[in-house]
């Protein structure tokens, strides 16, 4: 004997949907607005924070390369280097302006940057040719 299963009744959707009423809209403006004025005070607060700590490294900046000059002279020409070799070309050429910066690091910095620019061309030129012999082996005969 088949016992038949009990059909349960279909569920009845809600007769209305929330509604926000003109009042909650307006409270609910006006805590994201002051969320937004504090996100925004704590984001200039940051950058007040960053700002003065690269300001302090700029004074302290001559101070120290007077100290390496003292103590580690080597020390001088390779700090000018990295920082030749990481700088945009701009930079470059005012970093190299500097006082305390010794001759041919700009030229050595230069090099160092053409060698990493031909690098990366052979990588970019490499990556094509096996993006293209890739595509033409899945290519359908």
């Amino acid at each position: 004997m088949k016992k038949s299963l009990s059909q349960k009744p279909a569920r009845k959707p809600r007769a209305s949907q929330f509604q926000m009423t003109p009042a909650m809209q307006l409270r609910m403006q006006k805590a994201l607005t002051s969320v937004g004025n504090l996100a925004d005070q704590q984001a200039r607060k940051d950058d007040k924070i960053q700002r003065e700590a690269r300001m302090a490294v700029a004074e302290t900046f001559d101070a120290w390369l007077d100290w390496l000059e003292e103590n580690a002279p080597e020390q001088v020409e390779e700090m000018f280097f990295e920082l030749g070799c990481l700088a945009t070309a701009t930079n470059r050429r005012r970093i190299f302006k500097h006082a305390k910066a010794p001759e041919g690091v700009a030229e050595r910095a230069q090099e160092q940057v053409d060698r990493w620019k031909a690098e990366e061309d052979a990588a970019k030129v490499a990556a094509e040719a096996t993006a293209a012999k890739d595509a033409n082996s899945n290519a359908p005969a």
